[in-house]
């Protein structure tokens, strides 16, 4: 890999900017003192950190506040439409033959009329 211009754009930037002299002084003058801006990043990464793991606790203490309140009910066996339609029959005949019964008991109970 080569360092330097590669193709003749780069090239012609290379020669019209090469006899340029540039004085940088100014900015070395005005330039924030490199520790101090280090100090201040590193005060915002770890205001920005702290301020995550808030976010996270807050988030956990919230989940299981949410998960604690929950009730978990048991779930009926789904059963399929011809099982309901059996059960609601089996019902049916069920009160049909209970009132049977109950008539037949009082029915046994009354006293037969004697034919002569």
């Amino acid at each position: 890999m080569a360092v330097g211009a590669q193709d003749k754009l780069d090239r012609a930037l290379v020669r019209k900017y090469q006899s340029l002299k540039v004085d940088n002084a100014i900015v070395q003058t005005s330039m924030i003192d490199p520790n101090k801006l280090m100090n201040t990043m590193n005060d915002y990464a770890n205001a920005h950190m702290q301020a995550f793991r808030i976010q996270q606790t807050l988030r956990d203490i919230c989940t299981k506040a949410i998960t604690m309140n929950i009730q978990y009910t048991k779930m009926q066996n789904v059963k399929s439409k011809k099982e309901r339609m059996r059960d609601a029959a089996r019902k049916i005949v069920a009160a049909q033959l209970a009132k049977k019964n109950e008539l037949a008991q009082k029915l046994a109970k009354e006293p037969r009329p004697e034919f002569a």
